[in-house]
């Protein structure tokens, strides 16, 4: 296959390629602060919605302000151009001097249209001047480009760790040996912090800790996943794995939490494989046993009410690790069918509706050579639903809608001749959450319903009405009855069961057990069993235009990605003992200033085996011949193209780190000891 070549969806359903415009396209922190940038009289505007009436339009090349307008105090035009979007704010600043004057004098402007740029969002809980915001973001990007630390501070780890760790909003997390306490430490923001272990102490009733999820900025909510004996020896599902709501900032019960304690289920596997996410109300879990004693589930609670909202069950070794792409849609990926599946959560207080997926995006064809064995997913910072009450004093906070995700594929060979393979997928969100709505629009499904892309799921979904208050609930059990896609049927519809309108508030409860939901006989209960469709969509018909694939050792620790950049390691070339510490940045303004520079590194092991491109036209929409072949090694059974363009920005100096992480504001050096943390390096950037 070629850039050329096009899917039969694309040849079948005669799809619109219409170019949309970014919001920031062709702006720079440079260009907002330049007086002499101006539209030149051969490129400027023929007309503007913002003032109606004939303009003259002089020899100089500017368009004067009607004297109306020059009569309104400037404080009050600031006010007015705060409400506009940044390509039209921009848009008035290139009209003439009168608001290219007051747009480069007002320092609130400035710093907005910074923000933007940036991709962050203002704090308004933080206490310094906008001068100082700004000064302090121009000053983050610049050393972000450099990659060069403020200042270093090494974190001693002083307890035993077990295998769980974590980072996330500011925080590092790892467990204990006794598998039982949780220990965190607050990463720190200037020379003068001292940061310290902080312990969240098990008990022994409470089992052993098989992971965690953590929520700090949204709810200062921590969430402990826990496993028990409660059996004796014959029985076959002594195992039961429950959810402890903890405030993240006392370590004790969270006041907002219905039910201290969740059930999620028994089974016979007494430490099974849990990841999970957090955002709004919705608690997002998937199951899987690593004894193979139950098939793998994906299981969605509110915490605040302890109700399950859905419990879908597949096969065995199907899941991995899902993230939210957004508070109403959840990515999850399936290894079995190789494809990413897209979940609409509706919000809970609708009450109408349950989750169910709606879209399965294929990743490309894996070659037969290999086997994939595990999708591990990032995107920091969290989607969060309304605000983030808990966020520290920083000046600005990174946007989720402008973040990248990352989808860290780990395969196996079935070959003795060939090693394992890792390879990472980058996707910005706002992109990816573009081409889900693409995908899942009315007109374009009527116009693929006869091509065999459809898949069919069955729900059976309970309306649950508690006798003692009257409040009614729905919980929805769910799973794919057809794996092969088909044409669609016309007696079905990629729509949700339709419920009647209830009341919310609900009261009661239920738990997942043993695979399937126990509801309790006192409860009036109406069930409704219904097939459903949804399109799965071939790699080439979405992936190319929005990724971007990089290689790595399948042998490292990758662990992250924050805002708009991606941080990856790997050996010195002049020195293999020590690390060179990269650092991808996919915001469109820094590529754009850097299109100039040759950004191809030389191939190293653990870096990008794929070509890093600069000739970018400064558009978001990338044409098929702009498309970059990924030379994967035989990994994939078909070409893989690639269209996202990014900068690559290489640290100054080495180290000898085992492994390589990174937040917002920092680079984290990690020391191993036998795959345990024992030390981690804080390389803060800004």
């Amino acid at each position: 296959m070629d850039s050329q070549t096009t899917s039969p969806a694309f040849q079948n359903a005669n799809i619109d390629k219409a170019e949309k415009s970014d919001e920031y396209d062709r702006v720079s922190l440079e260009k907002i602060s330049d007086s002499s940038n101006v539209l030149e009289e051969g490129s400027r505007p023929q007309s503007t919605l913002a003032f109606q009436g004939p303009l003259t339009i002089p020899d100089d090349g500017y368009i004067p302000i009607p004297t109306m307008i020059l009569q309104v105090p400037q404080e009050l035009v600031e006010r007015i151009l705060l409400l506009l979007d940044t390509n039209s704010m921009l848009t008035c600043r290139l009209i003439n001097r009168e608001f290219n004057d007051i747009i480069q004098s007002s320092t609130l402007l400035q710093y907005l249209l910074a923000c933007t740029i940036a991709g962050v969002i203002d704090n308004p809980s933080s206490p310094l001047s906008y001068g100082e915001r700004l000064e302090a973001l121009l000053k983050r990007e610049e050393a972000w480009r450099t990659l060069k630390p403020v200042f270093e501070t090494l974190i001693k780890v002083n307890h035993q760790p077990y295998s769980i760790h974590g980072l996330t909003e500011g925080t590092y997390f790892l467990d204990d040996y006794n598998r039982k306490d949780l220990h965190y430490c607050q990463l720190p923001s200037s020379p003068q912090d001292n940061p310290q272990w902080i312990r969240i102490q098990g008990h022994a009733e409470e089992g052993i800790v098989v992971n965690f999820a953590p929520a700090v900025y949204e709810h200062d909510l921590i969430i402990k996943i826990i496993s028990s004996d409660i059996g004796n020896q014959a029985d076959t599902q002594r195992y039961s794995l429950d959810l402890l709501l903890l405030k993240y900032s006392t370590g004790e019960y969270h006041p907002l939490a219905r039910h201290s304690r969740i059930h999620v289920q028994r089974s016979a596997d007494a430490r099974p494989r849990v990841m999970s996410r957090i955002v709004g109300n919705n608690f997002a879990l998937i199951v899987h046993s690593r004894d193979d004693s139950f098939a793998d589930k994906l299981i969605i609670f509110d915490w605040k009410t302890g109700y399950k909202r859905l419990q879908h069950e597949t096969t065995e070794n199907t899941y991995s690790d899902l993230l939210f792409v957004s508070p109403e849609i959840l990515l999850v990926p399936n290894l079995i069918l190789s494809h990413f599946e897209v979940w609409h959560l509706p919000p809970y207080h609708a009450n109408l509706k349950p989750p169910i997926q709606i879209l399965a995006l294929q990743i490309p064809a894996i070659s037969c050579d290999y086997s994939l064995v595990s999708i591990n997913c990032d995107g920091e910072p969290n989607p969060f639903l309304h605000s983030m009450p808990y966020f520290p004093q920083r000046p600005f906070f990174l946007s989720p809608e402008k973040s990248i995700i990352i989808a860290n594929h780990y395969l196996e060979p079935l070959q003795e001749t060939l090693s394992f393979a890792s390879c990472t997928l980058v996707m910005p969100r706002r992109a990816l959450l573009d081409m889900i709505q693409k995908w899942t629009s009315p007109s374009l499904c009527e116009q693929l319903e006869d091509l065999p892309m459809w898949l069919t799921d069955e729900v059976t979904v309970h309306k649950i009405a508690d006798p003692d208050d009257g409040s009614v609930r729905l919980d929805a059990q769910s799973k794919l009855v057809s794996m092969m896609p088909h044409p669609r049927s016309p007696t079905r519809t990629p729509v949700y069961p339709t419920f009647g309108a209830s009341p919310t508030s609900p009261t009661s409860h239920i738990s997942t057990d043993s695979g399937s939901s126990s509801i309790s006989t006192e409860l009036s209960t109406t069930s409704s069993t219904t097939q459903y469709n949804f399109l799965r969509v071939q790699w080439a018909d979405w992936g190319p235009p929005i990724s971007r694939w990089f290689q790595v050792n399948e042998d490292r620790w990758i662990m992250g990605s924050t805002g708009q950049r991606y941080a990856f390691w790997g050996p010195n070339p002049r020195d293999r003992s020590k690390l060179m510490v990269s650092v991808a940045d996919f915001n469109p303004h820094n590529f754009r200033r850097n299109k100039d520079m040759k950004t191809r590194p030389r191939r190293r092991e653990g870096e990008n085996r794929g070509a890093i491109d600069n000739n970018e036209k400064g558009k978001e929409h990338v044409k098929e011949e702009e498309l970059e072949r990924l030379d994967h090694g035989g990994v994939f059974s078909e070409d893989v193209y690639m269209g996202l363009k990014c900068v690559v920005y290489h640290a100054p100096d080495e180290y000898d780190f085992d492994a390589v992480s990174m937040d917002e504001e920092r680079l984290l050096g990690l020391k191993l000891n036998h795959d345990s943390v024992e030390s981690v390096n804080v390389l803060y950037i800004g």
